[in-house]
């Protein structure tokens, strides 16, 4: 009895201290890697030019001098790069941007305040123009391979007869340098 204990306890022994180097069977497979690519939704504006009332560019907007009974006319040509599956966005224009006046000065405020600065936005498919028909004005977009030409219209009306502006605008100047186009995802 006592022997055979003793050959147990040695058996025991010799399974314990070796416990670290059982083979366990194990096996190892490659899966297939991937390459994740985001895609893009960027707009840039190009071909800026500013009108007047008869149609004519105007080069330097700043030795242009607007009168009462003006409306200048800005066009602008948008491009949209929006790539990737299941990607919706909307392209915004301000409904109204703000004329802004330049400085404190009365007149900046008054020709602020007279001047009307109304937008639109348009595109153009088969060779027709189409404006937005969304309430905003803005335009859905989706995902294509090709860029996406849209245009902005600002038109900046200098009403005559507007009550009590058109003498106290006179030397004024406003900036409309805050206005943005944005295109933004939607979910």
């Amino acid at each position: 009895m006592l022997t055979g204990s003793i050959a147990g306890a040695a058996g025991v022994a010799l399974l314990l201290g070796g416990a670290g180097t059982f083979a366990l069977w194990n096996d190892d497979a490659a899966i297939a890697g991937a390459t994740i690519n985001a895609g893009t939704l960027t707009v840039e504006a190009l071909d800026t030019i500013w009108r007047d009332n008869a149609g004519a560019e105007i080069t330097d907007l700043n030795g242009y001098f607007i009168v009462p009974g003006d409306t200048l006319t800005y066009t602008t040509k948008l491009i949209v790069n929006a790539k990737g599956d299941n990607l919706q966005a909307t392209l915004n224009i301000p409904e109204n941007p703000i004329a802004t006046p330049v400085g404190d000065a009365d007149e900046d405020g008054a020709l602020s305040t007279a001047l009307a600065v109304t937008t639109a936005l348009s595109t153009v498919v088969d060779g027709v123009t189409v404006e937005s028909n969304s309430e905003d004005g803005s335009f859905g977009i989706t995902a294509s391979e090709e860029d996406q030409e849209y245009f902005v219209t600002v038109a900046v009306n200098f009403p005559s007869g507007a009550p009590g502006y058109d003498n106290n605008a006179q030397a004024g100047s406003v900036d409309l340098s805050e206005f943005d186009v944005t295109v933004t995802q939607t979910p």
